[in-house]
């Protein structure tokens, strides 16, 4: 069951029948999300977090440079990496087999463009995320594949030549 509030898919967050009552970001009082993450923030977080790997600074470059998935991100919680030993949760990472499992049983509403940039960011940062990128590069607007083709030039360490 995939939970609307913080994106579990599988059950890990509070059991096997997770959902929204469940959920620990579920405000029962009324039913709204408790915890809140601004999406400049955590553009910036990512990017810092992701500096020491190249495929993660271009998997979160290309989302920072699309500007779409970021505040989607951060409307959904359950897709990060969160720290919950501080006094608020703090997210520092994209939990990117969420995101793939996510995009597999087609729960993140999106266009299909969309669907390919976040499909081709988690392939980038997560060997395990496997895509076929003629599909995924098909379709996408010229600005899109840019972007694209910068990532898979970060990713392999060099800059983007033109």
């Amino acid at each position: 069951m995939f939970c609307e509030y913080c994106g579990d898919v599988d059950g890990d967050e509070t059991g096997i029948d997770h959902d929204e009552r469940d959920c620990p970001w579920y405000d029962t009082d009324n039913g709204t999300v408790t915890v809140t993450i601004d999406a400049d923030e955590l553009a910036d977080t990512l990017q810092m977090m992701a500096d020491d790997s190249p495929t993660q600074r271009a998997a979160i470059n290309l989302l920072v440079g699309h500007g779409l998935w970021i505040k989607r991100l951060a409307e959904r919680p359950g897709l990060l990496l969160i720290d919950y030993s501080g006094p608020a949760p703090e997210p520092y990472g994209v939990d990117w087999v969420k995101v793939t499992e996510a995009l597999a049983a087609k729960e993140l509403p999106a266009s299909g463009g969309e669907l390919r940039i976040l499909a081709i960011a988690a392939s980038l940062a997560d060997t395990a995320a496997r895509i076929p990128l003629g599909d995924a590069v098909s379709g996408l607007d010229a600005a899109s594949l840019d972007r694209v083709l910068t990532a898979i030039a970060e990713a392999n360490g060099r800059p983007r030549v033109r």
